[in-house]
């Protein structure tokens, strides 16, 4: 699903008067159609188009041609900070009407070869 709504949207940015330098995707397998749509369209990665993915899927990310620059989700420390935050709110009788929390947690960038 993702794939193609990625090839479907690269298609219709590229397609636009001004077209886009680049693309920040919302998720690598996004960028995997993005891919596609380019290489359809005869474009260049990164030569004509740098294209930047979000979760550093490595089996997506590493094995694309150029190999995909990433934002890494921090997977495991996401869900540690879940398990805490459930655990204390049980620890409190449950759930109140205390406002959700935000936690902002680090998502380094793995270069590659795609910007």
């Amino acid at each position: 699903m993702y794939k193609r709504q990625g090839h479907d949207c690269a298609l219709e940015l590229m397609q636009r008067p001004q077209r886009p330098t680049a693309l920040f995707c919302f998720n690598d397998r996004m960028a995997m159609g993005a891919y596609d749509a380019l290489r359809k369209l005869g474009l260049s990665i990164p030569d004509d188009v740098a294209v930047v993915g979000f979760d550093n899927q490595e089996i997506v990310a590493a094995q694309l041609y150029p190999a995909l620059t990433t934002m890494q989700l921090p997977h495991y420390q996401m869900g540690r900070w879940a398990i805490d935050e459930l655990l204390r709110l049980i620890g409190q009788g449950g759930p109140t009407a205390e406002p959700p929390v935000q936690h902002k947690m680090p998502c380094p960038l793995i270069e590659r070869n795609s910007v």
